[in-house]
């Protein structure tokens, strides 16, 4: 059984593949609304208007799934960035890998363990695993939708041969 460790996420070993939503984050920080409220500012930067996209928010409920976790399938969205915001405060998990010859490199594999605090954007064309969550959980999802382009369009899928299957024990 091929396995996937486990990593703790943070900037450095992230950063080719996204950005970690986190007030540490911000790039300033701004007293705003009459002194009440402060603005943790430009945190993630998204890339959604491309090729007659829109801008929108959406809600995902993820399920957990069996144990060990099987890795069989990545997907990326080669049109635009996608942002993940746990509502509840549950810890969560991602898996991403790199490219080679336009496809995912199985050898660069990565899973990382996400605070219930922490969202992630990952940049677009990035491989990465759909929602993997250790308890029923819900997401705020800030991504580029076109409902009158094909789903191909913006979402690429490669499926996995039995021998290249990986899993993760939580």
């Amino acid at each position: 059984m091929k396995k996937i460790s486990i990593e703790q996420i943070d900037i450095k070993n992230f950063s080719r593949f996204g950005n970690i939503i986190e007030k540490k984050n911000a790039s300033e920080l701004r007293s705003i609304n009459q002194g009440t409220t402060t603005r943790y500012h430009n945190i993630s930067e998204l890339d959604l208007e491309s090729k007659n996209g829109n801008s929108s928010i959406s809600i995902f409920s993820g399920l957990p799934r069996e144990l060990p976790v099987e890795i069989k399938i990545l997907e990326k969205h080669p049109v635009a960035s996608q942002s993940f915001l746990p509502i509840q405060n549950y810890d969560w998990l991602i898996v991403v890998c790199e490219e080679k010859n336009k496809v995912p490199d199985l050898s660069t594999l990565r899973c990382f363990h996400i605070n219930g605090d922490t969202g992630i954007t990952y940049n677009k064309n990035v491989w990465h695993h759909p929602l993997l969550v250790k308890k029923k959980q819900d997401f705020w999802v800030i991504d580029r939708i076109n409902d009158q382009e094909d789903s191909f369009i913006n979402l690429k899928e490669y499926h996995f041969t039995n021998n290249e299957t990986r899993f993760i024990n939580l």
